[in-house]
């Protein structure tokens, strides 16, 4: 049997979550004042870090709680926490990254345990790889963080600490096994003011210091050449969260003054961002456009750009002196990003989670039904070796033509030693396990650091010049294409649907 016809079919069906009958870009869209919305208590969710629990340090102002995600042209679903675990049991699901990733991964533990406080949970907390994690063991549901900022290997050698741009060793061993895997890594490449590193390594060339962009797209090339060397997308679903941007610094969104995020209190209206220079964008998409297999890619920079007012900014717990313009508020931001990877995967997954268009003047629910439990479906057949699986997608990133590199700034201030804001502190102790009203925070070394260890004075060893004068150029991509074809659902109609399945049929009886 010829089998293209019916692989492409199935890519359309998991492109399109309301059954084909709606193109709907999760990720472009604006802000919307709600005041209905229901949020979780940060102060009493076990698993938030004492820097992103902005109420709990005492942030005065309230607002930024009450502002919805509003995509054009649809509605998404609200989280339900029940229905996660249903449909994920026996699953592993890890955020890989920096403190973004920690931001991401504390929010959807809380989004679980205050949607259905009734599961129980356990935690592993700081245990020696960088691996912290929660269990529902009623659901046999594990979702870890593994604090790994760059993907590639930091390792510590007689010269100092060194950034190895073209390894992977330990880490990637966390990540075999694990059903869903969510990737992120970005500014811990440009942080000037906290360097986890002493030499880039490429081959055995030490290098001082080199072009950061492009320090970049080569440990990126080199996760992507791991992935799809050593992942096979028939157990491992990818995602690779876009870039979280910084508000350091205010004529960004066209404001004026010298303090940032400070006092900020709603977002920038509408669904432009005055500034959009961000060249790691088409880093990221030009490797995802040469790998085999492609992760899924949540495009939130734009709606983290528009929310100027959800960082924690001097309410971080560490005093005032201390600013945090890059991490979030929890709650916050990061619960819309987990709304989002909730929608995609029961896209994915063949569920319509109810996307449609939202009648005039009418805002969406805010509590929808439990889905009913996903049966236990058949193994999927092998497909054939000439014919590579088709990795599902999800709806278009919404990124402009991308603009010349510029020397990023650096986007938090550095945080006093001993921590920072963004690092998991769950409770209990490591490698103990604990009930859930069993908590004890526990602070952990910031990402790519070790609290206990004093930066070493590394030797000066024989250095070679940087031979990169800069990255690559990237190909400007009309504002109406997809940077990458994987990137991008397939325009097909009802009439392009009937043609396929007629083909397949004809080719059936040929064969």
């Amino acid at each position: 049997m010829y089998r293209i016809p019916v692989f492409l079919l199935v890519s359309v069906s998991l492109l399109f979550g309301s059954k084909g009958d709606l193109d709907c870009d999760l990720f472009k869209g604006s802000w919307v004042k709600d005041d209905s919305i229901s949020i979780y208590n940060s102060t009493v969710c076990p698993f938030i870090s004492k820097g992103f629990d902005c109420v709990k340090n005492g942030r005065p102002d309230q607002d930024y709680l009450k502002y919805r995600w509003q995509p054009d042209g649809c509605n998404i679903p609200s989280f339900n926490g029940r229905d996660f675990l249903e449909r994920h049991k026996q699953k592993k699901m890890m955020f890989v990254g920096d403190s973004m990733s920690a931001n991401m991964w504390q929010s959807l533990t809380c989004m679980i345990h205050s949607s259905f406080p009734e599961a129980k949970f356990s935690v592993i907390a700081n245990s020696d790889n960088g691996l912290s994690t929660v269990t529902f063991p009623d659901y046999g549901v594990a979702i870890s963080q593994h604090t790994d900022s760059f993907l590639v290997d930091l390792i510590k050698q007689k010269e100092g600490r060194v950034l190895k741009l073209d390894s992977i060793t330990s880490g990637g061993e966390l990540w075999k096994g694990v059903d869903f895997l969510i990737f992120n890594t970005y500014h811990s490449w440009f942080d000037t003011s906290v360097k986890s590193w002493d030499y880039f390594q490429v081959g055995d060339r030490l290098y001082e210091d080199m072009d950061r962009l492009e320090a970049l797209k080569i440990g990126l090339t080199t996760w992507s050449k791991w992935i799809d060397s050593n992942l096979d997308p028939r157990d491992s679903t990818l995602f690779f969260m876009g870039i979280s941007p910084d508000h350091a610094h205010a004529q960004d969104w066209n404001g004026t003054g010298s303090s940032g995020c400070v006092g900020q209190s709603e977002p920038v209206l509408g669904s432009i961002y005055p500034s959009w220079q961000m060249p790691g964008d088409s880093i990221m998409l030009s490797v995802f456009s040469e790998m085999m297999n492609p992760p899924n890619f949540l495009d939130i920079k734009l709606l983290s750009q528009l929310r100027k007012d959800g960082h924690p900014s001097i309410y971080t717990g560490q005093g005032s002196g201390f600013v945090d313009c890059s991490q979030w508020c929890l709650a916050g931001i990061p619960d819309t990003w987990n709304q989002l990877f909730y929608t995609s995967l029961l896209i994915m997954e063949g569920v319509n989670p109810g996307i449609r268009a939202p009648p005039p003047n009418v805002p969406p629910p805010h509590q929808s039904p439990i889905l009913p439990p996903t049966p236990p479906a058949a193994a999927p057949p092998t497909p054939p070796a000439a014919v590579p699986p088709v990795p599902a997608a999800l709806p278009p990133p919404s990124i402009p033509p991308p603009t010349p590199p510029v020397s990023p700034t650096p986007a938090v201030v550095p945080p006093p030693s001993g921590g920072s804001p963004g690092v998991p502190n769950l409770a209990p102790g490591p490698g103990q396990r604990g009930g859930s009203n069993e908590t004890t925070p526990v602070e952990a070394p910031a990402p790519g650091q070790t609290s206990d260890e004093p930066t070493p004075s590394p030797p000066t060893p024989s250095l070679g010049p940087s031979p990169w004068a800069g990255p690559a150029p990237v190909p400007s991509t009309p504002s109406d294409q997809s940077e990458s074809w994987m990137l991008r659902p397939l325009s097909l109609g009802l009439g392009h649907v009937i043609l396929l399945v007629i083909s397949t049929l004809l080719l059936d009886r040929q064969y």
